[in-house]
């Protein structure tokens, strides 16, 4: 936000814009009437509903009697959340965004209306609405000023703000530009008005039927159609909720040009689902055309791009999986993550979707726990340091015991073992772990010995096979002389 001084076209258009509630025309007001007709009240202390015209209760069917009007519930932008028993002291207070073009210049209105109701629990009340602008501001190519404050907002600015604060449009134009959408609608009356304006590539009158009756601020309105050419480009696709959730996010990468393809077998199912930014990122990841998978997805797309990234793990199967459980996917993502994080064959499908994922969950939590205290890592680096003079060497062997907790999940790792599991009473001494590695190759894992009371317990090669002769007469022979 910046303090500037008036440009020309502004001081022009001073003189020519609504400043009290009389110079709101009256189809305007006409129009906020009959929207705010249409509203459903909610009662906060009952789950009730009301017809905001009358009051009288609505029926099963969401019919007022009284009226004769059905109210449809699935849009929740016409319901309001009020307390029925003390309609009297509250006000039902909406915002309307209206645009208007003196000279093909472009003014974008903040309008407050307040609805009343004088004896609410009559037969007729009275109903009552007051009007206010809140705001006014002056739309440019590059940046919007408030016509109230004289205050002046360059888009660049509140890009450079987003991306230094990581906000994806926050509310308030004060800090970047409205983007609190709670009771906010928009004029859709005069969008036609826009075509010989700076808003003329931006073909924001082809959502007329899509803004109308829908919560939209400021942001919406202003700086992303004017300031991302992506806008443009979605709104002639008719993917509205794209163009105006985020398209900055939008990165024309290789599954993007994929599927925002004209030709793209995807498109006509974004169309018809009115994909948000989330629920695009999540066909993108999938890219199957299902919309119960996508909704499943939007939420955590980012848990199940990490998910995604391990080569056994497919996504119907995973879905299928958790939804027939009914298992949480945060729980999942925290268990593949430490099994992946201790070793575990993320191959094995019996790791990858165990039978309760709760119980192992608990687990692998437990193991994580002890595995990363270092009060274990500290007792296995002094334990190894007196096993030290059980070391082993000849001309193509070394046997040396596990120097720390990292080296014997490292081990688990390469061997495919549960070595993990050895950490606590490794730690402890009531077992000791000792690596055989070839001399010719020392940072490779050959042989894992666990040792228990100066005996052979086992030794195994990777996936668990079991070394040949010669090498278990060299751990006999070894094992004879520990101390």
């Amino acid at each position: 936000m910046r303090q500037l001084k008036l440009d020309i076209k502004t001081e022009n258009i001073i003189q020519k814009y609504w400043q009290h509630s009389h110079d709101i025309p009256k189809k305007v007001k006409k129009y906020i009437e009959n929207h705010c007709h249409n509203f459903v009240l909610e009662d906060m202390d009952t789950p009730s509903f009301y017809c905001s015209s009358c009051l009288h209760k609505l029926n099963e069917s969401k019919i007022c009697e009284q009226c004769h009007k059905k109210y449809n519930l699935k849009n929740k932008a016409n319901i309001y959340k009020v307390n029925m028993s003390n309609l009297k002291k509250q006000e039902l207070n909406c915002t309307y965004l209206v645009f208007d073009t003196p000279d093909n210049e472009v003014i974008l209105y903040v309008i407050d209306a307040s609805v009343t109701y004088d004896n609410p629990l009559s037969n007729k009340p009275i109903r009552n609405i007051s009007f206010k602008i809140e705001s006014a501001y002056h739309i440019l190519k590059d940046k919007c000023q408030n016509l109230y404050t004289k205050k002046v907002y360059l888009y660049k600015d509140i890009e450079k703000k987003i991306i230094e604060e990581k906000y994806i449009f926050c509310d308030d134009i004060d800090i970047y530009l409205d983007e609190n959408t709670y009771n906010k609608y928009l004029y859709p009356d005069n969008l036609n008005d826009l075509k010989n304006t700076i808003y003329c590539y931006t073909f924001l009158w082809q959502a007329k039927k899509y803004l109308k009756n829908k919560h939209i601020c400021l942001s919406n309105l202003v700086y992303i159609p004017l300031y991302y050419p992506e806008f443009e480009y979605l709104i002639k696709y008719k993917l509205y909720s794209l163009a105006f959730d985020n398209p900055h996010l939008i990165k024309y990468d290789k599954e993007t040009k994929k599927i925002l393809n004209p030709k793209s077998e995807y498109l006509e199912f974004i169309i018809k689902n009115n994909l948000d930014y989330w629920h695009f990122e999540a066909l993108k990841l999938c890219q199957i055309k299902n919309i119960n998978l996508i909704n499943f997805m939007t939420e955590t797309v980012e848990i199940f791009e990490y998910l995604l990234k391990i080569p056994k793990i497919k996504i119907l199967e995973l879905y299928n999986y958790l939804k027939t459980n009914n298992y949480d996917i945060i729980e999942y993502y925290d268990y593949i993550r430490f099994s992946k994080l201790l070793g575990y064959d993320l191959k094995n499908k019996r790791v990858l979707y165990p039978s309760n994922l709760k119980e192992s969950h608990q687990k692998i939590i437990e193991q994580k726990d002890i595995v990363y205290d270092p009060k274990y890592d500290e007792k296995i680096k002094k334990l190894a340091k007196i096993l030290e003079k059980n070391k082993y060497e000849d001309d193509k062997f070394l046997i040396y015991p596990a120097p720390s907790v990292k080296e014997l999940i490292n081990e688990g790792k390469n061997q495919n073992n549960c070595l993990r599991f050895y950490v606590e009473d490794y730690s402890n001494n009531k077992t000791q772990i000792y690596f055989m590695r070839k001399k010719a190759a020392l940072k490779k894992s050959f042989v894992t010995i666990e040792i228990k009371n100066k005996k052979l317990i086992q030794a195994r090669l990777k996936d668990n096979e079991i070394p040949n002769n010669d090498i278990i007469n060299i751990l006999n022979n070894w094992t004879s002389k520990l101390k």
